[in-house]
């Protein structure tokens, strides 16, 4: 299933959770790291598919497969759930640790509240999402021309009705 191997290992580190922006960064590391493992498990069940479909030329062209696209937004919904303690996932052991590091921080800082602070962070977390995708595993580094494509036509604000829509959903209907 889906959620068994999410990556949260940022999250459940107390020395990258500890200020708002360490705990920022945590949230873009682990989702940009779970959409880039989601992203090579894609191409591979692609490959086995269909052979002659490359998963990546979409990607090169600036464009992100519906059906991936998709997984994205249940990524992104699964780290907003965790953000805003709507995880119903989370007497699973390795969820409960990174849920509680969370809670640590937003018990130190009231201000904002997880509601809040996603609503200013969400925005960031999504375009490491993206970024993610812009990574070449044959140059190992970013590549700069899928990059401004994929971040200016999946922009945030740009699909932010349906991504925020479909992401706000209780938890149990998205899966």
């Amino acid at each position: 299933p889906r959620r068994q191997e999410l990556c949260i290992h940022n999250l459940k580190e107390s020395d990258e959770t500890g200020t708002k922006e360490q705990l920022r960064e945590a949230f873009i590391k682990c989702a940009a790291a779970e959409t880039f493992l989601l992203w090579q498990n894609y191409k591979k069940d692609k490959e086995n598919e269909k052979p002659t479909i490359k998963a990546d030329d979409d990607l090169k062209e600036g464009k992100i497969p519906d059906e991936f696209k998709r997984q994205m937004f249940y990524t992104f919904g699964d780290y907003r759930d965790l953000c805003l303690n709507t995880d119903i996932s989370k007497k699973v052991s390795f969820i409960d640790e990174a849920k509680k590091k969370i809670d640590a921080y937003f018990g130190k800082n009231p201000n904002p509240d997880p509601t809040e602070w996603w609503d200013t962070n969400g925005p960031d977390i999504w375009k490491g999402m993206l970024c993610a995708l812009s990574y070449n595993t044959e140059k190992k580094g970013m590549d700069h021309d899928v990059r401004p494509q994929l971040t200016s036509t999946y922009n945030y604000n740009s699909i932010k009705d349906e991504l925020e829509d479909f992401a706000s959903r209780p938890q149990f209907l998205r899966w």
